[in-house]
């Protein structure tokens, strides 16, 4: 073992990075393991933020290190849309300035070791935290439809796989999805010189242009107040009474989550997919198997017609499905522990799962929090939240998990 900490917290993006802030300035003992921006870092040119500039920011212990200010000293977009390049050059600043002890390197493997945690790295290197974050965005969670789950990756894959589209001028590829990811996928590929069609089960909606509230006179701003993902009563209440929603019950909580702030195109991508990309929707894929170095893929509609087209490849746009058994630095035996709400990990007031010292931020933690917390947007509460528990608890061992459990929602 190479010796203890308080603290360990797994990821460097948005979450993992604004925690590192706070807690070096409460003076919490801690130690952060991931590539800074790395998921962010690696997403192709020419990708844009959906989210505004002021909803993007890092939520760090000190003022004037938001995205607004550091796209307005480089002359660059400050509210919409921003390259995604951007925000990750901006992360990366934001590390430099405020978290320069991030180690640079992948946890391998997280299991119990008595009230703490073993945690080993790349390298091998093990140490004892009594607590760990687990703030890893959405990298171990891409959703597949069961239908191409099994093809060669070199067949089918996610968008999370393509950092440069270029490598596909001259193919034709099908996506398949109606968000952003997808959207945005298909729009780049016919930039690159791909042939590309989109296939999606629903219709395909586009967000309309929202302008900067100073724009909205006073009675269109009582009605729909704006917040940090866009005007409306229901988002201005999920940013400023986030617990509300913690509270809601299980299958409420579910249902919000699921439908509101759900896939969507952005205003600025519309003139690059329409009337440039074919788009068929109320369409499934019912098979797909290989045939002459591409794929042989059979879809149905509404009206049954089935209806089959050989494609050389396939790049799914079809999200995100968090489930704690994909993490794989996960012991098995902590997985187990973890009660789940739909493989999500059902967490406390304060982000801490049933597994006593365990915490997940992040996208992970939507399911007990609400759809606020699958964007950087949500870290604004997150993040202040979690490091006061830490800091309150940084001197006292954690209490048993049946002390906590009335805390617990999503059981």
């Amino acid at each position: 073992m190479a010796g203890t900490v308080d603290v360990v917290i797994v990821g460097a993006g948005p979450y993992g990075l604004g925690l590192a802030a706070h807690l070096s300035r409460d003076g919490v003992e801690h130690r952060i393991f991931g590539q800074p921006m790395s998921a962010w870092s690696s997403m192709s040119p020419g990708m844009f933020l959906k989210s505004f500039a002021h909803a993007t920011n890092i939520h760090v212990p000190r003022a004037h290190l938001t995205l607004p200010e550091y796209c307005r000293e480089r002359n660059l977009e400050d509210y919409e849309p921003v390259p995604i390049a951007a925000f990750a050059q901006y992360g990366r600043w934001v590390q430099e300035q405020l978290v320069p002890n991030v180690e640079p390197v992948n946890v391998t493997e997280v299991r119990r070791q008595g009230d703490s945690f073993a945690v080993t790295i790349e390298g091998g290197e093990t140490l004892v935290a009594r607590r760990v974050v687990v703030a890893i965005g959405l990298s171990y969670f891409a959703h597949m439809p069961g239908v191409l789950s099994q093809l060669p990756c070199d067949l089918a894959s996610h968008t999370a796989a393509h950092g440069d589209f270029s490598r596909f001028r001259g193919a034709d590829v099908t996506v398949i999805g109606a968000g952003q990811s997808a959207l945005q996928a298909a729009a780049l590929l016919h930039e690159h010189g791909a042939s590309v069609r989109l296939l999606a089960r629903r219709p395909v909606t586009w967000n309309t242009r929202t302008f900067k509230d100073i724009r909205r006179g006073f009675r269109e701003r009582l009605r729909h107040p704006n917040s940090i993902v866009g005007p409306g009563r229901r988002n201005w209440v999920m940013e400023h009474a986030p617990t509300l929603v913690h509270h809601l019950p299980v299958e409420k909580r579910r249902q919000l989550t699921d439908s509101h702030l759900g896939p969507t195109g952005a205003w600025w991508l519309r003139d690059r997919v329409e009337g440039r990309v074919p788009i068929r929707t109320g369409v499934s894929i019912i098979a797909a198997s290989p045939e002459r170095g591409g794929l042989r893929v059979t879809t149905n509609s509404p009206d049954r017609a089935e209806r089959e087209f050989h494609t050389d490849r396939i790049i799914a746009g079809t999200g995100y499905r968090v489930d704690v058994g994909q993490i794989a630095f996960l012991h098995p035996d902590i997985v187990a522990g973890v009660r789940q709400t739909h493989g999500a990990p059902a967490l406390s007031d304060h982000f801490e799962s049933s597994v006593n010292g365990l915490y997940f931020v992040g996208p992970s933690s939507a399911a007990s929090f609400g759809p606020l917390f699958r964007f950087v947007a949500g870290s604004y509460y997150a993040v202040p939240t979690l490091a006061r528990h830490l800091s309150q608890r940084s001197a006292v061992h954690a209490s048993p998990w049946p002390g906590n459990a009335r805390k617990m929602r999503g059981t």
